[in-house]
């Protein structure tokens, strides 16, 4: 089963996805593992996109599905927070990065102006200039820094907004995972498409086929998932699409690594520019295990003291 977009919809990401359209092959010559574009980012902010969800007769889903369509492209920006998040907030420059703790990786700590920090059952929010980081030198795909400390010009946020922005946080990044997973996969087609193997393509035999079909609908589903979410901003629906995509990209990623062999493996090929950030996503906010309670505390709202007490999973 699939939905069709509103003329809207269709009208949007014609726009979005030609501004996307020279970023969509990796870069010539790659020998590394980290591509973010500032100029992309800059571009995307220029064209008005990062306010889409703000927009008279545009909403979060909107937002939503330029930040799928974004996350499928091999060169990586910041996209979910900076629109589903940033324009909740006061004086919040973007690109904006969300911590889900001290001390953890943060995605796009170092080239982010804004910061939202979870920090002892509170948010701050905070301009990275007054934060204390420690950028991280990785091989994530994503810009990774570390916050040692709440900055000093932090502002704590209120309690309802606090949680409409962890809400928000986790459909991004089932929106984000899908577009992942989506990139990850044409990647791999298009691999097996020409490897030969016994005289024909790998894409021939029919084992490879039906794992991959298999794959293309853990990304489907996910994206759908990723969209109701941001339709409905639901609690039960954002846990239930991030913990839907944090389990789906464990086995994507196992499949379009095992069918481009050891090419997978090297830097030329660019698998990994999609699959190895699915890894840090597969962590974030704790990961399929705390998504599950978040869910299972919407459906039975009579556990959640209970479940307070339990340690909080890492990210």
């Amino acid at each position: 089963m699939d939905f069709d977009f509103s003329e809207d919809q269709q009208m949007l990401m014609t726009a979005f996805e030609g501004l996307l359209a020279p970023w969509t092959q990796a870069p010539q010559g790659l020998h590394g593992y980290t591509v973010y574009s500032a100029e992309l980012q800059a571009e995307i902010a220029a064209a008005g996109f990062m306010e889409i969800a703000a927009q008279p007769g545009f909403s979060l889903l909107d937002a939503a599905l330029l930040v799928e369509a974004g996350a499928a492209c091999p060169v990586s920006v910041e996209l979910a927070s900076s629109m589903m998040i940033a324009p909740l907030l006061a004086n919040a420059e973007g690109p904006l990065a969300v911590a889900s703790a001290l001390g953890q990786p943060v995605r796009y700590l170092p080239v982010s102006q804004s910061v939202c920090l979870f920090h002892d059952g509170d948010v701050w929010q905070a301009p990275v200039a007054s934060a204390q980081i420690e950028v991280l030198d990785s091989v994530a795909a994503y810009p990774l820094g570390r916050l040692a400390r709440v900055p000093n010009a932090a502002s704590k946020l209120s309690s309802d907004l606090a949680g409409t922005i962890r809400r928000r946080a986790l459909i991004g990044i089932a929106a984000e995972a899908a577009g992942l997973m989506r990139g990850a996969i044409d990647c791999t087609v298009a691999y097996v498409r020409e490897r030969q193997q016994f005289g024909q393509p790998l894409g021939h035999f029919q084992a490879i086929q039906h794992r991959l079909a298999e794959s293309a609908q853990l990304a489907r589903a996910s994206r759908w998932l990723a969209f109701r979410a941001a339709d409905s901003e639901r609690e039960s629906d954002a846990a239930t699409a991030c913990l839907y995509a944090q389990e789906s990209m464990r086995k994507v990623i196992t499949d379009c690594h095992q069918f481009t062999g050891a090419m997978g493996l090297t830097l030329e090929w660019p698998l990994h520019l999609w699959t190895y950030r699915m890894k840090v996503l597969q962590g974030e906010f704790g990961g399929k295990g705390a998504q599950a309670r978040r869910l299972a505390q919407s459906a039975w709202p009579e556990t959640a003291t209970e479940a307070a007490a339990l340690p909080e999973m890492a990210m």
